[in-house]
């Protein structure tokens, strides 16, 4: 087995473990809402975690969509602007704009590291869980977005042009 081959592997491991925990947080998330409905309208009666539970789901949900989205190349894009962009020329206009995205993600990732010490002093309101656990999504979400831009920028440079 190549190192090629075994870096698809890890690769193809990892993306379908985000797959499934985006798969469990939203079997969680419905199960949360049946739960917060059942509570408030058959009981009368609200739990308090019920509405924090769904918001950090939902925004771990979020980070790890948008690295599938960047996986399969699914962000929004101005893709009219670069079909306009004369073919010679294309492929440098385009690794150049995932540099600068690649660069952004780096950034945020490292400032996230920053604030994780602070956060996991801090507990939420309701459900009291340090604060580090709904935060730690950024960290989670920018390593692996910026991880599949990498590996288009790799294939990018790969190419040869038109």
């Amino acid at each position: 087995m190549g190192s090629k081959s075994l870096k698809t592997n890890i690769l193809s491991i990892m993306e379908k473990a985000v797959e499934w925990a985006i798969t469990i947080i939203l079997g969680v998330m419905v199960a949360n809402i049946a739960v917060a409905v059942f509570g408030r309208y058959v009981l009368n009666h609200s739990f308090p975690w019920a509405e924090e539970l769904g918001r950090y789901l939902m925004i771990w949900m979020g980070y790890l969509g948008a690295s599938l989205a960047m996986k399969s190349d699914e962000h929004i894009g101005l893709t009219a602007v670069v079909s306009a962009i004369p073919v010679k020329i294309r492929k440098w206009v385009v690794l150049a704009t995932r540099l600068i995205v690649e660069v952004f993600l780096v950034i945020i990732l490292v400032n996230s590291f920053k604030h994780l010490s602070t956060l996991s002093i801090q507990r939420s309101s309701a459900m009291e869980i340090p604060m580090v656990i709904p935060y730690f999504s950024v960290t989670t979400g920018s390593f692996l977005m910026a991880l599949e831009e990498l590996i288009h920028i790799i294939r990018g440079m790969q190419q040869p042009v038109d």
